[in-house]
């Protein structure tokens, strides 16, 4: 049966017939290709995750409201073939090549930010246990070779505008439905980012990573088989950025341990609660596609 090429969306995000297929699977593993291209979609249409968040007030979110204006969060969804590239290939000694790779990032805040606003650059990186793995192992072009998926969130927080801009603040997050399998692919790519970034911001410069990177393992739903972490990394994804996009939120869009319980919770209710959430979202993605590519649905 020929692979048929169905969709190229935006001309960076490719789909066949076998990755429908996938996602039409109820027990299927998502390859990296569906990854980036559910990626790109949230980057692109953030409305496509409607909500909004209920973080009861406390302590914890009094504290939050004393800093005043709600944060500026402006999200980046990373490809997994970026991170694989990152991790195995990229020379950190070539600065022209690392350099074009942050200015695309667009770390810094806006000109025109306002310096007492909070500003947040919001990073999501799609984990897969192969990038922990050494560069001779790695093959270049291949789809992600390893078994499982988690997601890594980065925050940049920052309070003033990019002329006149002063140390930022750090903090990696690590989401997995298969609590601690991924955690230390996720470190091996928070320190090689962190890396980077010492590049961008001066600084950060004289850090030494290893002891400045702390990844915060977080609480988040579990998958109940062996093929559904995919599904959760984009779900975990989803509703982290209706966290970021509800202004009517009163911690700040800070991922804190409330706000990110109020998250996943909300958004679990919304998609028919934890045991129709992986068919759901595989069924809303598949009709994503097929909605794009203009071809009818197998049903």
């Amino acid at each position: 049966m020929t692979n048929k090429l169905i969709l190229n969306y935006l001309g960076d995000a490719v789909i066949y017939s076998s990755d429908l297929a996938l996602i039409d699977c109820p027990n299927s593993w998502l390859n990296s290709d569906l990854i980036h291209f559910h990626f790109l979609r949230l980057q692109n249409e953030p409305n496509l995750v409607v909500g909004s968040v209920d973080v009861k007030s406390g302590k914890e979110d009094a504290a939050a409201d004393s800093r005043g204006e709600y944060s500026n969060i402006d999200c980046l969804f990373l490809d997994p073939t970026v991170i694989s590239f990152i991790m195995h290939q990229l020379d950190e000694s070539d600065e022209d090549e690392v350099s074009s790779l942050t200015s695309a990032w667009n770390l810094s805040p806006p000109n025109d930010a306002d310096a007492t606003q909070q500003n947040i650059k919001r990073i999501f990186l799609p984990i897969n246990d192969e990038h922990q793995s050494s560069r001779m192992n790695y093959t270049p072009g291949q789809h992600a070779g390893g078994s499982h998926w988690s997601l890594l969130v980065i925050d940049i927080i920052t309070t003033t505008s990019k002329n006149n801009e002063t140390k930022p603040k750090i903090q990696f997050y690590s989401f997995d439905s298969h609590h601690g399998y991924n955690i230390s692919a996720a470190k091996a790519v928070a320190n090689k980012m962190y890396s980077l970034f010492q590049h961008h911001y001066s600084s950060l410069q004289k850090d030494d990573a290893i002891t400045r990177v702390n990844v915060i393992e977080c609480q988040a739903l579990q998958q109940n088989n062996g093929y559904d972490c995919g599904v959760y990394t984009l779900g975990f994804a989803e509703a982290l950025l209706r966290l970021s996009n509800d202004k009517s939120g009163s911690n700040n869009g800070l991922l804190d341990e409330k706000a990110i319980e109020a998250a996943f919770t909300s958004y679990m209710n919304d998609m028919g609660g934890q045991i129709h959430f992986a068919s759901n979202l595989r069924g809303r993605i598949g009709d994503d596609i097929r909605k794009l590519a203009d071809i009818n649905s197998p049903n």
